[in-house]
Order: structure tokens, then C-alpha cells, then sequence
């Protein structure tokens, strides 16, 4: 029997129960897009799995954390859990700014944030298929988005956003230092500096798995370990990723503007969220629009509320299509 071929890419989603409804419409655009046949990957915390079972279909297979993590980072990832719960997100924070400062308490490293970032490198490391775009939950596709967004032949494809180097602060300065200093790389900030670390993010698996095999070699350790050894919240994955990817690897880039990716930050009025998302797609440039989660604890608003006015334009866009 003929072995089916290897696809140019696939999606990957790491998620968990709060960003449910949030994936309800990432999943409900895909199938509808033009990219409905590449398989999407969706991790999803162990204790979560069930709930979305109701997703699983030819195109979209579910993993537990449990089978992607390192077992050590999955059972600390429960640890925290349990903190997590018993401190609240304040308490949390807290532990945070202590872990940073003094070292102690290590479980907030473990915390969903890092882990999901872990998930991320993983899951990349271990695939088969070289091209994998990490899509969060709260990205949505528009009828406008294509292949051609994340794949160039011969050319590993990786977005950007230059900004002017004095805006360069908080926690994207924090990333962006944390990543030269583990590859040994000085830090300097030219004229501009590269702050896009939202999804869809473009990752290369052979550029991954050498990553983490220099970091294992570097400091003699699981390369997990070292990157939860790092101040909490002052590490990203996508940054410590493009920190080789520029400077650690010779294989050629793509380096693409991210001007086709759209961003809802405000979604407490569904009436103009809707007219918003709308003209975006209209507009004909944002291939890919997020509707920034608030799951971290803040819940200004959520998907629930929003979910049903936004599926009505999308399938409004959809079925306008000649």
C-alpha cells in the first residue's frame, strides 16, 4: 500500500481549557479556509483533553501534554497547578517576582506560560514534517490567508515587526536579552529592534532540534532545564528561537514584514468588535486576525460572549467568496 505523501507543513496549537471558546473559532476558520487540508496538531493540558474531544477529526489530531513533555516538566506542571490554585494569580505573580530575584519558589517556573513554551520547542523537535506554524487560540483565519504565507521554497520563512530601538522596554527587552545571553551572543540594540513574537509563528524542526542540541551540549543539561532556570517571564521561546536563527545557523531566511497579520485588542463591545473584524477581512491585508486572549486571569471579556457574532462574519466573508 502506497505510503501517503509527507505535507509542505502543519499547525500546531498548545492550549487549555480557559482559551476554549477562543479555539472554537480558530478551528471553525480553518476548515473553512483555504488551508483546511494541513493537519493542525493540537496539544492540550493533560486534564483538559476531553474537553475537546469534540474537535478531533481527519485534520485535527489532540495530544495530552503528557505525551509531549519531558516527564519531570509534566509532573511539575501539575505542582504548580496545585500552587496555582491554592496562591490565586495574585499570590502567583508574587512567587513570580521572588523566583526572579532571589531564586525561590521554584515551582512558578512550572507554571501553564513556560510549560506551553516548552510544548512549543517539543513538539517542533520531534516532527517529521520541517515546516510548523504555531497558531495560539486566539488567531483567527481569514478567507485571504494561503500556503504561500508560510512556506518558501528553499527559504526557511520567519516574520518580523522593526521598531524603533527606543521603544525597546519591558518584556520584549527582557527576551531579547535573556536570548543573547544564553547563546552567548552580546546584546546591543542598532537603530531598530524586531518585536514580533505573536503567532502565526513559522518554525524550521531542524533549526529547532539543533537549538536545543547547542544548548544541551553548552551547558551540559536537558535543554528544558535550562530554559526554566531563567528568570520566570523574562524568556520566550520564539525569541531565544530567532536569536539563532539569525546569528547560529546558515541555512538562507525568508525575514517577512508582518504586515498581514490583523490584532483585536478591545472586545467588550460585540457591535463594534464585529464591524472591526469585518472591515479587517474587507481590507483584503489581514490574512490572519487575533482577538487577543484575556484567559491569564484579568477577564475583561472572553470568547463566549463574542464567539457566535464573529462566526456570522466569518461565514458571511466565506460565503461571499466567488
Amino acid at each position: 500500500m502506497p505510503t501517503a505523501p509527507k505535507p509542505e507543513m502543519v499547525f500546531l496549537t498548545v492550549t487549555w481549557s480557559a482559551d476554549r471558546a477562543h479555539f472554537s473559532l480558530l478551528h471553525h476558520s480553518l476548515q473553512l479556509s483555504a488551508l483546511r487540508a494541513v493537519p493542525h496538531h493540537v496539544v492540550v493540558q493533560h486534564e483538559d483533553l476531553e474537553l475537546f474531544r469534540a474537535f478531533a477529526d481527519k485534520r485535527t489530531q489532540l495530544y495530552s501534554s503528557a505525551e509531549v513533555l519531558p516527564a519531570p516538566v509534566e509532573s511539575r506542571r501539575n505542582i504548580a497547578r496545585t500552587w496555582q490554585k491554592r496562591c490565586g494569580r495574585g499570590a502567583t505573580r508574587i512567587a513570580g517576582s521572588f523566583a526572579r530575584h532571589v531564586g525561590w519558589p521554584d515551582w512558578v517556573r512550572y507554571t501553564g506560560w513556560h510549560t506551553q513554551q516548552l510544548t512549543k520547542l517539543a513538539f517542533v523537535a520531534a516532527s517529521e514534517v520541517d515546516t510548523v506554524v504555531v497558531m495560539d487560540s486566539d488567531v483567527i483565519i481569514t478567507p485571504h490567508a494561503s500556503a504561500a504565507d508560510f512556506i518558501q521554497p528553499g527559504k526557511i520563512v520567519c516574520y518580523r515587526d522593526e521598531r524603533p530601538a527606543d521603544t525597546l522596554r519591558g518584556k520584549v527587552l527582557h527576551w531579547q536579552q535573556t536570548a543573547c545571553r544564553l547563546l552567548d551572543d552580546p546584546f546591543a540594540v542598532a537603530t531598530s529592534f524586531d518585536g514580533y513574537y505573536d503567532t502565526p509563528f513559522v518554525m524550521h524542526a531542524p533549526t529547532v532540534r539543533a537549538l536545543l542540541a547547542w544548548l544541551e551540549q553548552r551547558y551540559a543539561q536537558p535543554w528544558w532545564l535550562t530554559l526554566v532556570q531563567q528568570p520566570p517571564r523574562q524568556w520566550s521561546e520564539f525569541g531565544i528561537y530567532k536569536q539563532f536563527l539569525r546569528h547560529h545557523q546558515t541555512q538562507p531566511v525568508d525575514w517577512r514584514g508582518a504586515d498581514i497579520m490583523g490584532y483585536l485588542f478591545d472586545a467588550r463591545d460585540i457591535g463594534e468588535l464585529s464591524c472591526r473584524f469585518a472591515e479587517l477581512i474587507a481590507q483584503q491585508r489581514s490574512h490572519c486576525i487575533t482577538i487577543h486572549s484575556q484567559s491569564s486571569g484579568r477577564q475583561l471579556w472572553s470568547a463566549d460572549s463574542y464567539g457566535g457574532a464573529i462566526k456570522r462574519e466569518l461565514d458571511r466573508a466565506y460565503g461571499s467568496l466567488p
